[in-house]
């Protein structure tokens, strides 16, 4: 009878052990999933932001329509679309949201180089200050989703528009 226990002992234990080391193994997992779609997503978004740069700094710049469609194209083709389906896959509602923030951002820099292609504009320079602010807080807000410590992101509150000093 006693032999019969220990071996019912044992094989509890070793279901639980392995039950546990599943779990965590599931967790670490999913972390690299989250930690690999973030980074390919600020990615995209940095891609996006550069690329409609480049169009309006190009020496033959387009107007009218050929700029509103090598911006929408410019921003199409960062892949930041594609990634932010599969953020609302991977990650948690706040992140989502911030994330959807940070594509508002960059649509509306996209929409402001539509309406006046000058980097060096004050609606260039405030719509590029929201968007490295709202960067800044997806950044740590993944950070912290990921367990990363150390200080916080150094950005997050430090992008002011320059006139509001």
């Amino acid at each position: 009878m006693s032999t019969l226990a220990g071996a019912v002992v044992g094989v509890g234990s070793a279901l639980i052990a392995e039950r546990i080391r599943s779990r965590r193994d599931l967790e670490r997992e999913g972390a690299q999933t989250r930690r690999s779609v973030y980074s390919d997503f600020l990615m995209a978004l940095s891609r996006g932001h550069s690329e409609m740069r480049m169009v309006v700094l190009k020496p033959d710049c387009p107007t009218g329509d050929r700029l509103y469609g090598d911006l929408h194209l410019a921003l199409d083709s960062s892949g930041v679309w594609r990634l932010r389906q599969s953020l609302s896959l991977t990650a948690s509602a706040e992140i989502i949201r911030l994330a959807v923030s940070a594509c508002e951002a960059l649509t509306r820099m996209r929409d402001g180089l539509i309406e006046d292609p000058d980097v060096s504009s004050d609606l260039y320079l405030r719509v590029r200050a929201d968007l490295w602010s709202e960067n800044a807080r997806l950044r740590e807000a993944m950070r912290r989703d990921l367990g990363m410590d150390g200080p916080p992101d150094p950005e997050v509150g430090q992008y002011r528009y320059p006139a509001a000093s």
